[in-house]
């Protein structure tokens, strides 16, 4: 019997206004099943679920909070008559590399 795990990753703004928030939700072991597969290997299952977890909500948070920054920048762009020569999904491109 597995329980389930959420990572809640929150970017907000100096006002303490929430910018971005994602959640994500894993399978953790549950103490019987340490009994039954050994303590090794349920902890291994235990790391891998946190850490992939983890670097899933960070990896998804920083994409969601690029691009509200990049329609923000374009819409000050587009409000001062400059034209934006990338799109966001542009700009968040580059800046995976």
């Amino acid at each position: 019997m597995a329980k389930i795990m959420q990572i809640t990753v929150s970017i907000k703004d100096e006002n303490g206004e929430e910018i971005v928030s994602t959640t994500n939700e894993r399978q953790v072991p549950y103490i019987e099943e340490i009994d039954t597969q050994g303590f090794r290997a349920a902890f291994h299952d235990l790391e891998t679920a946190i850490l992939e977890s983890r670097k899933e909500a960070c990896d998804r948070a920083l994409s969601e909070y690029l691009e509200a920054m990049s329609l923000k920048k374009q819409g000050q762009n587009h409000a001062l008559g400059i034209s934006s020569p990338r799109s966001p999904t542009a700009f968040r491109a580059s800046w995976e590399r």
